[in-house]
């Protein structure tokens, strides 16, 4: 018996088949490679836009565009804060991010923003005070180390209030400060209450 041998019109159809159907998964393919690339390219900016969006919020001041991404960061930075000495910490960087916004702000002649960022000063003074507060019901030594870390903190902003206050002469201003050197004061006070 011979081994069939087909007929040379046969072998052309089955080659034209076989690239035919090469030539169908190449385009196939090719079709799918450039909105890969552009899904991994769109998705490249984002990360990027979003990544220098947030490097630029870091320093931001209040009179600028970034300045609430700014503090969405910082909550969210707060809401993964837990214990109590780090909360304390947490809240006395922001009174002293909010202390360089408001010297900023008040080298810009801009009063309202720079009172808005000193009542978030106090805000966060305040804030760490109640969480002394709280720490000294629990453990009243490790309270009053907090205390102390919050009294020194306060002398150093009360003393970087005093000078600008000698700088500024605007009276709106020089009311703000004064006002913010109270309530720091006050927040103090508030740390004191818990030594039950």
């Amino acid at each position: 018996m011979e081994p069939y041998v087909p007929p040379p019109g046969a072998k052309i159809r089955g080659w034209n088949l076989v690239l035919a159907a090469v030539e169908q998964s190449n385009s196939a393919r090719v079709r799918v490679h450039p909105i890969r690339r552009l899904v991994l390219a769109t998705l490249a900016a984002v990360v990027l836009l979003v990544a220098g969006a947030v490097a630029a919020s870091a320093d931001s001041l209040p009179d600028s565009v970034f300045y609430p991404l700014k503090g969405v960061l910082e909550n969210t930075r707060g809401a993964l804060t837990f214990g109590a000495s780090d909360q304390l910490a947490y809240h006395l960087d922001l009174a002293r991010t909010r202390l360089t916004e408001a010297q900023a702000m008040f080298a810009r002649h801009r009063v309202d923003l720079a009172d808005r960022a000193l009542s978030a000063l106090n805000d966060q003074l305040n804030d760490g005070a109640l969480v002394i507060q709280a720490e000294k019901q629990s453990d009243p030594a490790v309270g009053a180390a907090m205390e102390n870390r919050l009294r020194q903190a306060i002398a150093t902003h009360d003393a970087q209030l005093a000078g600008l206050q000698g700088q500024v002469t605007n009276p709106t201003a020089l009311n703000a400060i004064t006002q913010a050197r109270d309530r720091a004061a006050q927040a103090l006070q508030t740390a004191s209450k818990g030594n039950g």
